[in-house]
Parts: structure tokens; sequence; C-alpha cells
């Protein structure tokens, strides 16, 4: 019976069932690649590989030239770095003088510290740039 009043409750279609058991089966499954069909060879990956190889070295792909000898500019950073940072250090120690020996002292500390610092970095940790 259908009513047209939308503030009805809708109407129970059917009387619930006793529950749906569900049961593992053997599985069926279509064979879509059977090689007796005359679909693809199979595919030998180490002969692909080695024909990779092959046309490679023919196209000189993995052929190591020689890279042309660069001027570096280390050295000439590492000379501005250490002049320029040293002479700064060495302009506060002769500023401060004798008035503050802390000051003094801490500029040729720091002297020391940049000094080995950046012969460290500059000779054992970078690469030749």
């Amino acid at each position: 019976m259908a009513t047209d009043d939308p503030t009805a409750p809708p109407a129970p279609e059917a009387e619930p069932g006793p529950p749906v058991r569900f049961q593992a089966g053997t599985p069926r499954f279509e064979n879509v690649n059977d090689p007796g069909d005359g679909g693809p060879p199979a595919v030998d990956v180490p002969q692909l590989l080695r024909e990779n190889v092959a046309r490679a070295k023919a196209a000189g792909v993995n052929d190591l030239a020689s890279k042309p000898p660069h001027c570096s500019r280390r050295r000439r950073d590492y000379w501005w770095l250490i002049i320029a940072t040293n002479l700064l250090f060495g302009l506060v120690a002769l500023a401060a003088g004798h008035a503050s020996p802390l000051l003094c002292v801490g500029a040729l500390t720091g002297m020391a510290v940049f000094s080995a610092a950046l012969t460290w970095l500059m000779w054992f940790v970078m690469d030749d740039y």
C-alpha cells in the first residue's frame, strides 16, 4: 500500500530470512596466457640485457673520456680566507692591546681556531673544485 505522506515510515519489502553462509570453494580462473594459443614468446631477460650492453658498447656509451685539467680555485680561496680573517683578528688583537687582555687573547684564539678549522675543511673534507 503506497501512501503519498512523506513523513510515513517506509514499508518493509520482505521478511529477513536466515543469514547467508559463504564458504570457500575451488577457484575457477580462466587461463588467458596459455602458451599453446600462439601468444607472445617467453622473455629471456639475460639475453635482453646482453643485447642492451652490446648496443651500448657499439654506440660508445660506456667509453670514458678523460677530463681536461682545470685550474683549482681551492688554493686561491684558502689563502684569501686565511689572510682576510687572520688580518681581522690580528687588528682586533692589536687594537685591544694591553687595555683588554681578554679581548686580545680571544682574538689570538680566534685566529688559531679559524685557521685550523679552515685548513681541515679545505684540504681534508672538501674535494677539489
